[in-house]
């Protein structure tokens, strides 16, 4: 993206700040630094700081080790020091030079407790608050860039799922594990990154939030694949739940349950419903078949330059969709002991429906 972009997300924040009274918001390395200057570093023991008054330029404060790095990102007045200095005392100079006024500060929300508390120190009449407000509305609206990195992110998740679903019985008596290993190195060929999965042989799919283990891939049991990953910043995240061999009638019934409820969802998410709407046709189409109590988590999330970002897709989030918009749909049923069955996709809402983000078949395969 280039300059102008980021100069213009500066802009938007600093315009929600001053509705806030907010005078200056300090953000750290994070998806929020990575969306309003394009920095990817990641934090460190050392001060990292992008300083965004409400009034005035913004200023970079960073170690000196990272000069090189810094100077891809889009502002110009960049200052830095060295190990064995205070960079505290140094923000609190540089913040007094530029007559800035620091009364009430946004705080990236997810700034390590070893730099926020020795702001509160260092700013000791200040008053702190998360930056979410100002920034979060912003980032719940994708621009066509940010879809069609989604879009591309989707379409090789796709493939790469297509590519070892494709093997068949190779997979019966090899590991979760190995099924990771091989997903992670198939997603990473044409640029998806920051890779993870959730595969769930057997038993472990009605675990909602497994981690990824040793079991084993067996004849007569399925396979729930959760997995997701980064293309050019920008996440993918997909469910499928599989079968080897042919099911028992109730893992058909069950399946059909949650395409069912998959489907319902998805027909309420359009411009002028809530998120709880979307979560509210989910959940009423398990439980009219009796399995309501078995359905134990929100229908979807947000998402974007965080896996999980903006508001949750469940009842009681009276949050009215909007055209721009991009969270997941992913309903389960997960019978303990026995298995569980989630189907998720990713949608972008549009100014008169939604897009389906992908494309892999939703109808049960057996293998």
């Amino acid at each position: 993206m280039n300059t102008r972009v980021y100069s213009e997300r500066m802009e938007k924040v600093k315009e929600e700040m001053a509705k806030a009274g907010i005078d200056a918001f300090f953000v750290s390395p994070s998806s929020n630094l990575f969306y309003l200057s394009g920095c990817k570093l990641g934090g460190d023991e050392r001060l990292f700081l992008l300083i965004l008054p409400v009034a005035g330029e913004p200023f970079l404060l960073a170690n000196l080790l990272y000069k090189e790095q810094t100077k891809l990102i889009p502002v110009n007045d960049q200052v830095y020091w060295k190990d064995g200095e205070d960079p505290f005392s140094l923000l609190k100079t540089e913040t007094e030079k530029r007559n800035i006024k620091l009364n009430k500060i946004a705080l990236e929300p997810k700034i390590p407790a070893l730099f926020a508390l020795p702001l509160s120190k260092t700013f000791p009449y200040a008053n702190f608050e998360l930056g979410s407000s100002v920034i979060d509305p912003l980032r719940q609206c994708k621009d066509e860039t940010e879809l069609d990195l989604i879009r591309k992110a989707c379409k090789e998740s796709d493939r790469a799922l297509g590519v070892l679903i494709d093997r068949g019985d190779y997979w019966i008596g090899k590991t979760e594990s190995d099924f990771f290993t091989e997903l992670s190195a198939e997603i990473s060929r044409n640029g998806l990154y920051d890779f993870g999965a959730s595969l769930q042989a057997g038993p472990n799919a009605a675990i909602p939030h497994y981690g990824t283990g040793k079991a084993v891939i067996e004849k007569g049991k399925c396979l729930l694949c959760d997995f997701w990953g980064r293309y050019d910043g920008y996440y993918t995240d997909c469910t499928r739940t599989f079968h080897f061999g042919k099911p028992e009638a109730e893992f058909e019934k069950i399946y059909n349950i949650v395409l069912e409820a998959h489907l319902a969802a998805e027909a309420k998410a359009l411009p002028g419903n809530l998120l709880e709407d979307v979560d509210m046709a989910a959940r009423s189409a398990i439980a009219k078949h009796g399995y309501g109590e078995y359905f134990t988590h929100r229908t979807g999330h947000g998402l974007g330059i965080d896996v999980h970002e903006g508001a949750s897709v469940n009842t009681g989030v009276k949050v009215p969709i909007k055209p721009c918009m991009v969270f997941s749909i992913e309903p389960g049923i997960y019978i303990p002991g026995r298995f569980g069955v989630r189907i998720e996709n990713l949608v972008a809402i549009r100014e008169n429906g939604h897009e389906i983000l992908h494309n892999y078949p939703r109808e049960l395969k057996v293998i």
